[in-house]
């Protein structure tokens, strides 16, 4: 009898761990060979920063896949390859990753010259490869092995020479570029525009970085030039050189830059110069530079992506991480689907179905949301994007306050040639683009208050204000703020009232701020269902009435808020683990996360006009959204509403130490364990709004009645098993119940708070 009764017990205990380790892992048992993807770009050498920061970014997704369990339990890992930048290296490693590796697809290379060595070797072994950054044209033409998430250089060169006689006015310019894949058909295309829209381009001047002393004779002849504006179309290395000798001592050439002035290696080259130290922006400060990547004119994906990245390197992101952040993206989900669609064993049919996989991003409808944008590809496998311009202040690039959007269908202008000869739309390397407007929009809080959870509102006193160009009133349309709305303000009518400052700036001619105070209600995004770890949003969102994105842009004012000391985040070398300040407090709860971005709110709906059926429509408005999560202070309710109940759960413990003969001792535990639980259940099921679904805390309150009945049903069942057959209290069995219950008790306890603890811990985490 003995022995049956140690054998029970232990098969029990074994039976619960069992079951604890089998639901956190799957694959406890079981290793299942994982996923690989291959990178290859400049780990080592002069360029050795872009490569860090290509690694950065797709590690930091890499590594969000894997801690939610990998793709179907599998974890995916990076094989990494060092190409230096250089096509011979580049070639080397393609075939080495295609021959001798297990990786399903590419991210890389970094430079168009190395893409291009490449590429010939992945569509003949057919492996897909993804990058980020490199523009030439010919990479993806012809190719269907090869995708570019970022625009390429025929769309960029036609841009920037658009921009330079459309919105800065300029009519004559100067170029220089380098005379590899990337600068040469960047020049050509730039050139090539600005014959068609009468830009004259007085001189260019080439150089080879293979020819020793051919930059500076390069920057020789530009000195003895007359001044223009200058297009430069080098890579980040030689642009920093052009720009520091140019810009020496205070000089006044004007400069616009492709997409390497955007690079991780410009803006950390160029700030190690000690003339940027003493005063960031002394060379790069009035410099335009065309750039995947702004974060100001970002959507809510960009903003999570620069959260979770300083949280991970304690540091701000670059466009280069941004973007391999995206390419990681896309290879991903091409793997999950492969995964789903399953029946595939041959590494050469799996590459193959990773191909197919990524063509059907062809349409905007499926197109993915990444930290830079919808990612979708057209024919040739080049993302459909914007190419937004920044330009330098303070040392970092900033919206510019005019961009080019593309117009995704001319079926909603109505008179298309008028746009055009208005210069209001323009056409940039075939594709129609609208000139938008750019709002910087900036928010101060002053106090959060009247925080209803029952109605789902609260009341906000902030500062609002806007920073535009003062000659955004012609045709294209006028900045009227009063047409400014709430999106979930909670009376509709609520106006934004009359400014309490309007001033005209001194240091940037032609702009104006508008500084507005506004103390109103507004609609809460609220969830209980993990009550008492819930975390709620408070979001303040606005955008334009009339003027879609394509004619306005809000963006966010980072400068103007000082955005990082708000968010806690102050990058320096003495305070980087800083995440956390507080900037204001919400009426006992506890800032989690504040947020700034733009978004879009967007239809794809034909509206019911016939001249939109069957085509890719999209309606977009520009929208401002100021976002604040908050969650409970966890140790002050426990303190508040769950002490008690835990020392009945603690008291409840004692019952199984307690002899048979105090049978009516046992059952006044248990019943009052479930008398007082039940108490405080109702107390705060009342304090919440009703609701169908079943909270996190009634979670443990059902636990504590299960408990309570067990105490009751182990003393009830003993207490007639000893009444029945006149058994003492020191009988054996009677020694029996009590100490299967000392072992039951605490174990079952250590399963539920187990599995919720694991449920709820990116909660508490957060």
């Amino acid at each position: 009898m003995k022995t049956k009764y140690w054998v029970f017990s232990l098969l029990i205990f074994l039976l619960l761990v069992l079951s604890i380790l089998l639901w956190k892992s799957d694959d406890i048992f079981s290793k299942k060979e994982a996923l690989y993807l291959a990178v290859s770009g400049p780990m080592s050498g002069k360029s050795k920063a872009n490569g860090e920061a290509m690694l950065e970014g797709i590690q930091l997704y890499l590594d969000n896949i894997n801690q939610q369990g990998g793709i179907d339990g599998i974890p995916v890992k990076l094989l990494i390859f060092d190409d230096k930048n250089q096509p011979a290296l580049a070639k080397k490693n393609a075939l080495e990753i295609v021959k001798n590796s297990k990786a399903l697809a590419v991210i890389g290379h970094y430079t168009s010259s190395a893409s291009l060595a490449a590429a010939p070797i992945y569509q003949e072994y057919g492996i897909p490869a993804i990058t980020g950054t490199a523009t030439a044209d010919k990479i993806t033409l012809g190719n269907d092995w090869y995708f570019r998430i970022t625009f390429n250089n025929s769309d960029q060169g036609a841009f920037v020479a658009n921009y330079v006689r459309k919105v800065l006015n300029y009519e004559t310019a100067n170029v220089i570029f380098d005379e590899d894949a990337y600068g040469a058909t960047l020049a050509a295309k730039f050139v090539q525009t600005a014959k068609m829209i009468g830009l004259e381009v007085k001189h260019q001047w080439s150089f080879d970085t293979k020819e020793k002393n051919s930059l500076k004779k390069a920057i020789k002849q530009m000195k003895a030039s007359e001044p223009a504006i200058l297009f430069v179309a080098t890579h980040s290395s030689e642009g920093v050189e052009i720009v520091t000798r140019l810009k020496h001592g205070g000089g006044g050439v004007p400069i616009i830059g492709a997409d390497a002035f955007s690079s991780s290696n410009f803006t950390r080259t160029l700030s190690r110069t000690p003339q940027e130290r003493v005063r960031p922006g002394y060379y790069s400060d009035g410099i335009f530079t065309t750039s995947p990547f702004l974060i100001d004119i970002a959507n809510e994906r960009a903003q999570d992506f620069r959260h979770e990245f300083l949280k991970s390197y304690q540091k701000e992101p670059m466009m280069t991480s941004a973007m391999y952040y995206d390419a990681t993206m896309v290879a991903i989900d091409a793997i999950e689907k492969m995964q789903r669609q399953g029946n595939v064993e041959n590494l050469k049919d799996k590459r193959k179905q990773m191909r197919n996989n990524l063509w059907q991003l062809s349409r905007l409808e499926n197109a993915i949301e990444g930290a830079t944008g919808y990612l979708y590809f057209d024919e040739n496998g080049n993302a459909i994007q914007t190419i937004p311009m920044g330009i330098y202040k303070n040392g970092r690039a900033v919206v510019a306050f005019v961009q080019f959007q593309p117009l995704h269908n001319l079926r909603n202008i109505e008179n298309l040639l008028q746009e055009v000869l208005d210069n209001h739309i323009v056409r940039v390397n075939g594709k129609f683009m609208y000139k938008a407007r750019v709002v910087y929009t900036g928010l101060d809080f002053n106090e959060i208050s009247n925080f209803d959870i029952n109605n789902f509102t609260f009341t906000a006193d902030f500062y609002l204000w806007f920073r535009f160009q003062r000659d955004f009133n012609d045709k294209n349309g006028d900045f009227d703020d009063k047409n400014v709305e709430f999106v979930n303000i909670f009376d509709p009518k609520t106006e934004i009232g009359e400014p309490i400052l309007e001033r005209n700036s001194r240091l940037d001619k032609g702009v104006t701020t508008r500084v507005y105070r506004l103390k109103t209600e507004f609609k809460g995004d609220f969830d209980f269902k993990d009550y008492p770890l819930d975390q709620h949003l408070l979001a303040i969102k606005l955008r334009h009435k009339q003027l879609t994105r394509e004619k306005l842009i809000y963006v966010v004012d980072a400068l103007g808020m000082n955005v990082e000391e708000k968010l806690g985040i102050l990058p320096t070398a003495n305070n980087r683990n800083q995440h956390h300040k507080k900037v204001f407090y919400v009426n006992g709860w506890q800032i989690n996360k504040l947020s700034f971005f733009q978004n879009t709110q967007r239809t794809d709906s034909s509206l019911g006009i016939p001249e939109l059926f069957n085509s890719q429509q999209r309606i977009e408005y520009s929208q401002f959204n100021a976002t604040i999560t908050i969650k409970r202070y966890l140790a002050s309710f426990i303190l508040k509403n769950l002490l008690p109940t835990i020392f009945l759960i603690i008291l409840g413990y004692l019952a199984f130490f307690i002899p048979i003969s105090a049978f009516t001792t046992k059952l006044a535990l248990g019943t009052n364990m479930i008398v007082a639980t039940s108490l405080f259940h109702l107390k705060l099921s009342s304090e919440l709004p009703s609701n169908a679904y079943l909270v996190l805390i009634e979670r443990f309150f059902y636990m504590v009645y299960l408990l309570a009945i067990f105490i009751v049903a182990i003393a009830v069942i003993a207490y007639v098993k000893k009444e029945k057959e006149g058994m003492e209290d020191d009988h054996i069995l009677m020694r029996r119940y009590n100490l299967f219950g000392r072992l039951f008790y605490p174990l079952f306890i250590l399963l539920v708070v187990g599995v919720n603890g694991y449920e709820n811990y990116h909660l508490l985490k957060g």
